[in-house]
């Protein structure tokens, strides 16, 4: 069985660490690997580097070059050079746990799944404020394994080249610069009737970027995070479906203003994240009004 490995970058060195943690994998014997790495750089920044890593690595590494910026056409790049039965996502700021893609493997095998999502541990370098730390900004949901859901993200993903070819789909180039784009892909692998379960036993590690550590990237985040949810899950849905969604997030808007407030003189570390969750909620309202959508790609 081969599975294609996909990784898009942009004018990141760590992509050769990504590189080294997919070369120390470890295996069902039946499995083989390949790698696509598509540079989102037009001056190709990683060529150099993911060459380099390539040549001393004993798994294919095909490199290509998406030179519009446009992280969905991207994606795209990388599917359509994969040859494998499944076709895996890692980030190219992570770095995969050894066992990583047996897990996936193996949750996928066994719920029966076209795809599967992994967990991402996240880690912070030393000059992290420590309220981003207490709060727990970054970190993720837990999950169970073979929990069920509706949609997910590229960061630790597997997902069964049957089901991308028999649905023919395509990451959406609207969300080339918002970001967003695999949890439309995955939603509409799901309303075709695709399994997308989650992986408990499947992890990467991701250090958070320095340039993320602060309230002005978060509120950003958040904000684009709910404008994309309600892009493609009703911004064509029915004006009724419409208003029903509208009158529920603004009674969540209300009730997260409220824990804000209430929160608020204990400390950044007690209300970032419900002030957080507000803004997700302040992003859904907005995308129902208008189309201008924050671009966290620019």
């Amino acid at each position: 069985m081969l599975i294609s490995i996909c990784m898009c970058t942009y004018q990141r060195d760590h992509v050769v660490d990504t590189l080294r943690s997919i070369a120390a994998l470890r295996l069902p014997e039946h499995v083989t690997l390949e790698v696509i790495v598509v540079d989102n750089d037009e001056h190709a920044y990683a060529e150099m580097l993911v060459k380099g890593q390539a040549n001393v690595m004993d798994i294919p590494v095909y490199y290509r070059q998406e030179t519009a910026k446009n992280i969905a056409l991207a994606r795209n790049c990388s599917i359509n050079n994969t040859k494998g039965e499944w076709v895996a996502f890692i980030d190219d700021d992570e770095v995969a746990d050894p066992d990583w893609l047996a897990q996936l493997l193996s949750t996928a095998q066994t719920f029966q799944a076209d795809a599967v999502f992994g967990r991402v541990k996240s880690t912070y370098p030393s000059h992290t404020p420590q309220w981003i730390i207490d709060s727990g900004v970054f970190e993720r949901p837990a999950v169970s394994n073979g929990q069920e859901v509706t949609s997910g993200a590229t960061n630790s993903t597997l997902v069964s080249q049957a089901a991308i070819k028999k649905y023919q789909l395509k990451f959406d180039s609207d969300y080339g610069l918002t970001g967003g784009e695999d949890a439309d892909f995955f939603y509409r692998l799901y309303q075709h009737g695709g399994k997308l379960v989650c992986s408990n036993e499947a992890y990467v590690s991701e250090e958070v970027a320095s340039n993320r550590l602060n309230i002005n990237y978060l509120l950003r985040r958040a904000v684009r995070i709910g404008e994309t949810y309600t892009r493609y899950r009703i911004q064509q849905a029915p004006l009724a479906n419409k208003l029903t969604y509208f009158t529920d997030v603004l009674i969540k808007l209300i009730i997260l203003l409220f824990i804000v407030l209430v929160k608020l003189p204990f400390g950044q570390s007690k209300y970032a994240k419900p002030l957080l969750q507000l803004v997700d909620k302040y992003g859904k309202i907005k995308a129902l009004f208008t189309t201008k959508t924050v671009k966290l790609y620019n």
